[in-house]
């Protein structure tokens, strides 16, 4: 297996990009990695480290994060993203990995893969980690700012795919993200979707949910419009770091603090693990006809190395004929 990463997307690339290749080839990864990019730059990150498993091909320009990504797409075929993404339409990779401009990478995988046939509107997975000690989903968290009946009926079906593919999960809960768990609440978007979801054979529906649900791992999979995912996921994450902050500033800051934390060394280790999003950040834009994992731009090289694992994961548990099959057979509103 071969997965190409845009070793120029994200604020830390090359250097941190790179490291995420080494250390998922140093920690047993089976996959070979294609860093894609400017060669000068991605041979100075490498350095004299073990190369094995690892090549290089060129791409002189990046997508910056400003741009306009469709635009830049066109204009500049050489882009890092744009080469990567062609690697895997042509079979020379199995999945493409960026923490660069998301829309370019939503852009190059909508232009050069095309979508799976029986799928509207691509979604990208959010994915966050709960307090229940296992990922939770939120699907759409982006690619398309609005939605109608049948594309949330899509996204629960192809989020319920990911989770059993990548995550390895057994009929995942489905909630719909509403403002209440009664079924008659939320707009006419949301009480349709609610019937439409509860008529499918093939998912474990289990009715809505709120926005308090997602972190306590009510759901596996929480379906919702991308805008308003996107909003929900960046609130989320945001009071996460705030609260780490909060954590090591405020509690175990100063001299009396750096005492506390020592009695306190166990439950702030078991906290932190639960508040690790490393692992789970990254996750495969679905709905288009190939692996594209897309993760946060600020990621460094543990966050990248997990998102090389979940395209692996993705390709090798066959997530796109997954989802082809369901999209072929799940009866649409």
């Amino acid at each position: 297996m071969r997965i190409a990463v845009d070793a120029m997307g994200g604020d830390h690339a090359p250097d941190e990009i790179v490291r995420g290749a080494l250390l998922y080839r140093t920690s047993g990864g089976p996959a070979d990695i294609v860093l894609v990019g400017r060669g000068e730059a991605i041979r100075g990150a490498l350095g004299n480290r073990d190369r094995s498993g690892i090549t290089v091909v060129e791409a002189s320009d990046v997508v910056a994060m400003h741009e306009h990504p469709a635009n830049a797409l066109r204009r500049r075929p050489d882009t890092s993203i744009g080469v990567a993404t062609a690697l895997v339409k042509r079979g020379e990779a199995d999945a493409v990995v960026s923490a660069g401009n998301t829309g370019a990478t939503v852009a190059a995988a909508l232009f050069t893969l095309g979508r799976i046939k029986g799928i509207d509107r691509p979604a990208l997975c959010g994915m966050l980690p709960t307090t229940a000690g296992k990922p939770a989903c939120i699907l759409d968290v982006g690619a398309t700012p609005e939605a109608e009946v049948r594309n949330l009926l899509e996204y629960a079906v192809m989020a319920s795919r990911f989770m059993e593919s990548v995550h390895g999960l057994t009929r995942p809960s489905v909630g719909l993200l509403n403002m209440g768990e009664e079924e008659e609440k939320g707009d006419r978007l949301r009480r349709e979707t609610h019937v439409a979801l509860r008529a499918a054979a093939t998912l474990n529906f289990v009715g809505n949910v709120e926005g308090r649900d997602v972190m306590r791992g009510t759901t596996d999979i929480a379906v919702c419009d991308g805008f308003t995912g996107n909003v929900l996921i960046k609130g989320l994450e945001g009071t996460v770091d705030v609260f780490r902050e909060a954590i090591r500033d405020d509690i175990f800051g100063g001299p009396l603090g750096k005492i506390a934390y020592l009695f306190g060394l166990l439950g702030v280790r078991r906290m932190r693990h639960k508040l690790d999003y490393d692992p789970y950040a990254s996750a495969p834009l679905l709905g288009v006809d190939g692996v594209s994992v897309v993760t946060h731009g600020r990621a460094r090289a543990n966050m990248l190395r997990w998102a090389i694992v979940v395209a692996e994961r993705a390709a090798s548990g066959g997530l796109i004929s997954a989802i082809a099959q369901s999209a072929a057979t799940t009866a649409r509103p």
